[in-house]
């Protein structure tokens, strides 16, 4: 897969929906990645039980839960960019990079043997030899064609990218040898290893149809597609049950895991599956009950670490009042933040005052992250006089009416995600409190992203987007004009400006302040509503080890196991 590092929609039902920036989107109570702690070499040991490889028994299966079944096994597609195809693609994808505690890359030997970039007359040039090992499914040679093809088509609208940021930065790629190739940026780009983290078999590739639709469909898997430790071994449609075993043609170290199994869950379900030993793991738990249900269980243990998803209102802008920038920002100055935050998160052990987000682009913990946020803080009253200035009404009950049309406007809500259910009624008790009426409309889980979000068939929601190690290159993605996983129907030129200067300037102090001043614009034109970071609480067995709240860190699913006893 071409696996640049783009914001997720994050997606579990115990989460809330998500997004996935290359980053992702997860729909978990409906969850698109950010510094992974403030504490020692000992707290990252800790939050994932590290171990040698010589301490581990070899077989065991671990079992997850996700939110729904696949929609596109293609991870670069616009529907398979979701927190739940992330994670199998974790375990059966090409990633060339391994990422440290602190989200620095460094290359996978398993897949490269060589990965470095030069600047020359004003342009990042990148060399990338592929390992004579690396096969794809099918048992066919990565080569430096599949790089080319993986990186010539970001300018083709009818591919359907979940993002473009990085590919379209590219100017040429040069094909040196069998295993070798060199990619020249358009520009200094300081981001060449996220653009530069993956690639795609040239048969995917080969032209957009097969592209979009070759991987589509929950059974629509290809291991020809895929080269990691595991292979898919079967999709049981019934039990919407994924399961892998280990990939008999991968050449590194042998995986441990004899089994690995992805079952689609309602979140409802997730703990008590979890206590029952039906699963394995609990990623990003978002509810005290399920925490302690989890805690309860005694074999497991929860880990915790800074987390990379953040939670926000998303506003569709294409039409209806919320095409209207004062009533966008109306309603965000009704919108007390840190009173849905609360709610959502009470009984966790969470401090309220370093979770608040008043950034789009940094966590609280990270260098760069100062709070955006104080021109538009809660202040309802001043809500008030922002309708009242635009020529909104107060009607007899209380709703504001405008030229005959009424403020009201609906909420998407998908089933069982919790979370974005609570946060729609508290949001729309305080927008009634200034004029605004806002219904909710729930719609069937599967259906959320792919027949809503994405093709902008809503007003407002409220999902998770899954951050990156990579804070400042997926800016495009969700706010620059044209991207398929920009949501809010703006096109802003001068934010599409930034996205251009961010993306080519190497100063990592000026590229802060630019995000800063772009975040800026953002908050006036409302594209969404940031609320809170998630902090990373993973419930797994006490005896896995090299896996858990991994923050910023990536993991060799080769490596991840049991402690031998």
């Amino acid at each position: 897969m071409n696996i640049n590092r783009r914001l997720f929609l994050a997606g579990s039902a115990s989460a809330a929906a998500m997004a996935a920036l290359a980053a992702c989107a997860r729909n978990t109570d409906s969850t698109s990645t950010s510094s992974a702690g403030t504490g020692d070499e000992a707290d990252f040991d800790a939050a994932v039980n590290r171990k040698d490889r010589a301490d581990l028994q070899q077989g065991g299966e671990l079992n997850f839960a996700i939110q729904n079944a696949v929609s596109n096994w293609n991870s670069a597609h616009v529907n398979g960019n979701t927190g739940d195809v992330r994670l199998i693609m974790n375990f059966v994808a090409p990633y060339f990079i391994d990422w440290g505690d602190d989200g620095a890359p460094t290359p996978n030997p398993n897949f490269l043997t060589t990965y470095e970039a030069e600047e020359v007359d004003g342009k990042t040039v990148a060399t990338i030899e592929l390992n004579e090992k690396a096969v794809w499914g099918n048992g066919r040679p990565m080569d430096s064609e599949d790089i080319e093809a993986s990186l010539s088509h970001g300018d083709d609208p009818e591919y359907q990218w979940a993002s473009t940021d990085g590919l379209t930065d590219i100017e040429s790629v040069e094909i040196v040898d069998e295993r070798t190739a060199k990619i020249t940026f358009k520009t200094v780009f300081p981001d060449w290893t996220n653009a530069l983290a993956g690639v795609s078999p040239k048969e995917l590739m080969a032209d957009a149809k097969t592209f979009n639709e070759s991987m589509a469909g929950a059974g629509a898997f290809n291991n020809d597609y895929f080269a990691g430790p595991f292979k898919v071994d079967s999709y049981n449609e019934s039990q919407q049950l994924v399961t892998l075993v280990p990939n008999d043609l991968w050449w590194g170290e042998a995986p441990l895991l004899d089994k690995v199994t992805f079952r689609a869950l309602d979140a409802s379900a997730e703990a008590t599956s979890f206590a029952n030993k039906a699963i394995d793991v609990i990623d990003y738990i978002i509810s005290a009950d399920v925490y302690n249900q989890a805690a309860g269980r005694e074999d497991a243990e929860i880990r915790s670490n800074s987390g990379l998803q953040w939670r926000h209102f998303t506003i569709n802008a294409a039409s209806g009042p919320l095409s209207d920038k004062t009533v966008r920002q109306a309603l965000m100055r009704a919108c007390d933040r840190e009173a849905i935050a609360s709610s959502d998160l009470a009984g966790l052990p969470i401090e309220m005052d370093k979770v608040m987000l008043g950034n789009r682009f940094f966590m609280p913990s990270q260098e760069g992250y100062q709070d955006n946020s104080g021109d538009w803080s809660y202040d309802p009253e001043a809500a008030k006089q922002l309708l009242e200035d635009a020529g909104w009404v107060e009607g007899d009950d209380g709703i504001r009416e405008k030229d005959g049309q009424r403020l009201s406007f609906s909420y998407t809500v998908p089933t069982g995600t919790p979370t974005t259910e609570n946060e729609g009624n508290l949001l729309q008790s305080q927008l009634k409190e200034v004029g605004m009426e806002m219904k909710l409309t729930t719609v069937e889980s599967d259906k959320y992203f792919p027949d809503y979000i994405i093709p902008k068939n809503y007003e407002i929601t409220a999902f998770t987007w899954v951050k990156t190690q990579y804070p400042l290159a997926n800016i495009g993605q969700i706010y620059g004009t044209g991207s398929e996983s920009n949501f809010t129907s703006q096109s802003i030129p001068e934010i599409d400006d930034y996205i251009a200067k961010i993306a080519s300037t190497m100063d990592e102090d000026e590229r802060a302040r630019m995000a800063n001043e772009c975040d800026a614009i953002i908050w006036e034109n409302v594209m969404n509503v940031p609320i809170y970071q998630r902090m990373q609480f993973t419930a797994v067995p006490k005896n896995l080890a090299n896996f858990g709240a991994m923050g910023l860190a990536s993991y060799r699913p080769e490596n991840i196991g049991y402690v031998a006893e």
